[in-house]
């Protein structure tokens, strides 16, 4: 139960951070692939940016994960959860200089 809630709170943390900026017309609402879709095209933004493979990439490592959870709790699991936290961090630090 803890990986799952570990899963969901960086879940929130991300769309936290994207939604606090000021310079977004459109809220990002969840990590499907179809809401960051709609997020990238109301907003205007590219595939190709910065912002847009991150977020497309703690998606996909959280998607991995909760395919994961099932099994028992492993190095690779606990390394790509700690791979997550730092792609979130990356996120945190560098979303103004993305938009």
């Amino acid at each position: 139960m803890n990986e799952f809630l570990n899963r969901i709170t960086a879940q929130r943390e991300v769309i936290n951070i994207i939604n606090q900026e000021k310079k977004l017309s459109f809220p990002l609402v969840g990590l499907s692939l179809k809401s960051i879709e709609r997020w990238k095209k109301e907003n205007s933004i590219s595939d190709d940016s910065e912002i847009s493979k991150i977020i497309n990439l703690i998606a996909s490592k959280l998607f991995f994960l909760a395919n994961k959870s099932q099994e028992q709790i492993t190095g690779e699991y606990k390394l790509l959860s700690k791979n997550v936290s730092e792609l979130i961090n990356h996120l945190k630090n560098n979303i103004t200089n993305w938009l």
